[in-house]
């Protein structure tokens, strides 16, 4: 509660609770930090940074305050916080405006809580300004990919599908992609067309890459959930192959071995 009547006074253009002091120098230490600590998946304490930083500022709103914002943002949503990462991305809306870039991330925020009108309205939202501006944001597609797979979970395969068609329209096809949606697609409970996609990337990323790892796995949960399980043992044995033996790889080649 403290932090949100915190960002209200930000709002408002008042002072803070620990009075006018002015531009305190220790909060770009206090912001520094906060990326540090996410970049070590630290993001409860890098939230806490963030918030340090932006009651070390003046009590007004300016480029330093929404550059924290939005790492705040992201890291509530990193570690899972969707609502406080959704009232944060509220925030950035009404104090620097709308972007195309906040209504895909609250729309995010409200995907992962199932909300699928509230994020729906935002991905139109953002639409229009990527239609007025003639550019498209850099996270439209992970923001549609989430949109399909709350639609999936929501029982609603064509909203899903819509949302999925976005975002192969929108250019070329990646191995990354092929990740996202196969990863969407399989949490939706759609093994089949999942499937089809993990092989698609298969066949774009560099054998032995991070991508081609994940992709590997990806294809293997497929696989087991259709109850091909001879064809999940062989797609994980081909990944310790290439990528050596973990202890949760090696659990469930185990367990499939029995299958």
């Amino acid at each position: 509660m403290r932090i949100r009547l915190h960002l209200a006074a930000l709002l408002l253009g008042v002072s803070l609770a620990a009075g006018c002091r002015g531009t305190d120098p220790a909060r770009e230490q206090f912001r520094l930090d906060g990326i540090a600590q996410m970049e070590q998946g630290d993001y409860e304490g890098a939230i806490a940074s963030f918030d340090e930083a932006i009651a070390h500022s003046d009590g007004r709103v300016g480029d330093f305050e929404l550059d924290v914002l939005k790492y705040r943002g992201e890291a509530e949503y990193k570690l899972g916080d969707y609502p406080a990462a959704a009232h944060t991305y509220d925030v950035l809306l009404q104090v620097d405006g709308e972007s195309a870039d906040y209504y895909y991330l609250r729309s995010m925020a409200y995907s992962a809580q199932g909300m699928t009108a509230e994020a729906q309205a935002d991905a139109q939202a953002a639409a229009g300004l990527e239609d007025g501006s003639g550019q498209v944001s850099p996270v439209m597609e992970e923001a549609m990919t989430a949109l399909g797979r709350a639609w999936l979970l929501a029982g609603d395969p064509a909203q899903a599908q819509a949302a999925f068609d976005r975002v192969l329209a929108s250019g070329t096809i990646t191995p990354g992609l092929c990740l996202q949606l196969g990863s969407a697609l399989l949490d939706g409970g759609q093994a089949e067309e999942a499937s089809g996609y993990f092989d698609q990337g298969l066949s774009l990323a560099q054998p032995g890459s991070e991508e081609y790892g994940e992709l590997l796995l990806g294809r293997a949960a497929a696989a087991e959930y259709s109850g091909d399980f001879a064809g999940a043992l062989e797609r994980l044995e081909q990944y310790e192959r290439s990528f050596g033996q973990s202890p949760e790889v090696d659990r469930e080649i185990r367990f499939l071995e029995t299958r």
